[in-house]
């Protein structure tokens, strides 16, 4: 039997560029046979992108990890050990992680929190947070496909709120009390199947290849996001999930059309939303009434060409929509505090 302890990794790019390289040493050292190099680890402006063959007497196939600049990290195995394995890893942190396997059994033990499982082909894993220790055992012989998906904090923030309950509550343990989570998060279906094994043979060689394989890992993310839509949500949870998705495609209108905004009926119709719903959802959501935020845009917008691109208060005003400009300089004052002749003095 092979052990492999894993030490601790000082911060995220060295984890995921140096992990998988520490792993291969480790694997190596633990051989009284010599072995070749395993691993290779190479950087560029696009993605910290790391990589393990695996050859005799260690197994075959290969594990693989890329970073990339938005702190998405994907990772990838198509592999067999040739003696049955287990590895000890310390000190483990992860924001949020999503574990798709495709094929394999392995088991999984964490002391706190407690647990002990066999992960099993056709399940998702979820797991984040601060983990003291993981120790996984992989079966002689037994081939293990699967893809892996880390999301930045940034992501994380974003999708919490829509996420379900039972992920909600764990995410905020997590985040309150720093502490670690591992939970089977929903059932592989045929069309997420269908996604990952494109992953699987996508080419990383090229950086055309690598921004294939991220459009795919991308949309593999928000297969998996909508996924606990269906698994943990109640019924009101993903009609506030909705509504708030809603919401925020009509703020998305207004921005690109203040100049001549949609009334509320037609922005309903456009977002597929009931006008009291809208009207209210949107001052719970956004914290203004629809009318103040495209008054803000056009404010914002204002400034922007007082301060910058030395327009007269006139021209301004006529720019965002005031024919009179003692009516912009009205409203000027009542958004920013000052006149908008003072636009540029200390504001």
């Amino acid at each position: 039997m092979l052990e492999v302890e894993t030490p601790a990794s000082t911060g995220r790019s060295r984890g995921v560029a140096r992990g998988i390289q520490q792993f291969g040493d480790q694997l190596a050292k633990s051989l009284s046979e010599p072995v070749r190099p395993l691993a290779s680890v190479s950087r560029s402006p696009y993605a910290s992108h790391a990589h393990l063959s695996l050859t005799p007497p260690l197994g075959e196939g290969y594990l693989e990890s890329i970073e990339l600049p938005s702190g998405l990290v994907i990772s990838r195995k198509d592999c067999a050990f040739s003696r049955p394995l287990t590895s000890h890893y310390s000190q483990v942190c992860r924001t949020l992680g999503f574990s798709v396997v495709l094929a394999g059994r392995y088991e999984v033990e964490l002391p706190h929190p407690k647990l002990s499982n066999r992960i099993r082909a056709g399940s998702v894993w979820v797991s984040g947070g601060h983990l003291a220790s993981v120790t996984t055992r992989h079966c002689q012989g037994e081939k293990m496909t699967g893809i892996g998906l880390d999301l930045p904090e940034h992501m994380v923030e974003a999708w919490k709120d829509e996420a379900p309950e039972s992920i909600r509550q764990a995410l905020r343990h997590r985040f309150a009390e720093g502490e670690g989570m591992c939970a089977r998060y929903a059932p592989i279906t045929p069309a997420l199947h269908r996604l990952a094994q494109q992953m699987l043979r996508c080419s990383t060689s090229s950086l055309c290849a690598r921004l294939e394989y991220e459009s795919l890992a991308l949309g593999l993310l928000a297969f998996l996001l909508r996924a606990g839509d269906d698994h943990g949500m109640t019924a009101a949870e993903r009609r506030h999930a909705r509504q708030k998705r809603q919401i925020r495609e009509a703020q998305d209108i207004l921005h690109a059309e203040w100049r001549c905004p949609p009334t509320i009926t037609q922005l309903a119709s456009r977002v597929g939303m009931n006008e009291c719903y809208l009207k209210s959802g949107f001052k719970d959501v956004v914290g203004m009434t629809i009318g103040q935020y495209v008054r803000s845009l056009r404010m914002e917008h204002a400034r922007h060409l007082l301060a910058r691109q030395g327009y007269t208060v006139q021209q301004a005003a006529l720019e965002v929509g005031f024919s009179n400009p003692s009516h912009f300089a009205a409203a000027f004052r009542t958004h920013f505090g000052y006149r908008p002749s003072e636009t540029g003095r200390g504001h």
